[in-house]
């Protein structure tokens, strides 16, 4: 977070974990055991949603993201 003034880097590490938290939920629920890579990506897609209004790029990764859960889900 090089540039932020502390008060936000520690706001955000806090959603971070928050996020991860939510993820890991998520995941297990739909009966997806994540690797910790996995866990991290989506983490920070969904972080991403919270920091962040719906760009192009960011309605991609979570179209992606949609894509990525149902194949896991079929395995």
């Amino acid at each position: 977070m090089g540039n932020c003034p502390e008060f936000y880097s520690r706001e955000v590490s806090i959603m971070q974990q928050s996020q991860s938290k939510l993820a890991l939920e998520f995941l297990t629920h739909h009966g997806i055991i994540p690797t910790p890579m996995e866990l991290w990506s989506v983490t920070e897609v969904f972080v991403q949603c919270c920091l962040h209004n719906q760009t192009d790029d960011l309605k991609k990764r979570l179209k992606d993201l949609d894509t990525w859960i149902i194949k896991r889900k079929k395995k």
